[in-house]
């Protein structure tokens, strides 16, 4: 019994120096390969993001699986700690949140209009933007102290067609004696996710990942070249919104979500480059 028992501490001791070769292995990697996409600091148009809807994220308790082959059906992403499981007025007011990022425009419908006059209000804009198409968000980038405009704002209308439409529009108008500048907004709507079990295949990380948060469209797990039926510890997630990416980004990042024990790194990622 006690050779039984010196065996098994040796296997807890051999997952402990997995786990922590594991995060040095993917940060090499990251450097060595030059990972394109991930971003620690915030782009030219950070503002956007100032007032979405962070609301504290839901903890959901589980049990802790001590043995050193962790059931993946009730292990996989969960958050360790000693709270009960949540009621079921919990798991509706989450359906509901789901319900309400989903309910927000998609990623591309909402555009950056600059050099706006110093007295440009709202009615201006919705004025100026109203026949393009429907309007779901204006929001004027004022001086805190002075109230008065920067000179440019975000206007979210209710689909990519009609942000497009805004687009070509509106770039190059004159307005107020000025001539007006307008783009796609850029809101990060992409996350990178590190971390990652390496044994995981895309289906068993897709599902923890939709469980997290409402939105997913794309999974990129990137496999290891050298053993296919690997990953190399790190994937790209991308969502259909800004909200639906925040929200997994905050729930994510708490300290107690494990993927399979492991602590996960989750940063903002650039959008992916093209060929232009």
């Amino acid at each position: 019994m006690a050779e039984g028992a010196e065996v098994e501490e040796r296997v807890d001791l051999d997952e402990d120096n997995y786990m922590e070769e594991m995060d040095d292995d993917v940060e090499e990697q990251i450097d060595e390969d030059g990972v394109d996409g991930v971003d620690g600091g915030s782009d030219e148009n950070v503002e956007e993001n100032a007032e979405e809807a962070h609301e504290d994220p839901t903890t959901k308790a589980s049990e802790k699986d001590q043995s050193p082959e962790p059931d993946e059906s009730h292990n996989a992403g969960e958050f360790v700690d000693d709270e009960e499981k949540p009621s079921a007025s919990v798991n509706e007011e989450e359906k509901e949140k789901h319900a309400q990022l989903l309910a927000l425009p998609p990623y591309g419908s909402e555009v950056f209009i600059g050099g706006l006059p110093k007295d440009t209000l709202e009615e201006d804009l919705r004025d100026l933007c109203d026949e393009i198409g429907e309007i779901i968000e204006i929001r004027l980038m004022q001086d805190r102290e002075t109230g008065e405009s920067k000179g440019y704002a975000f206007i979210g209308f209710k689909t990519k067609e009609v942000a497009q439409k805004a687009i070509e529009e509106l770039h190059n108008k004159a307005f107020k004696g000025k001539t007006l500048r307008c783009s796609l907004s850029e809101t990060k709507h992409r996350l990178f996710i590190g971390n990652v079990p390496k044994i995981w295949t895309e289906d068993e990380f897709r599902k923890v990942i939709e469980e997290v948060g409402p939105g997913v469209e794309h999974i990129e797990l990137i496999k290891d070249p050298q053993n296919p039926s690997r990953n190399r510890g790190f994937a790209f997630v991308l969502y259909y919104n800004n909200a639906c990416a925040d929200y997994s980004r905050q729930k994510m990042s708490n300290s107690n979500f494990r993927l399979d024990g492991n602590t996960p790194t989750v940063t903002w990622a650039d959008p992916k480059s093209t060929s232009d």
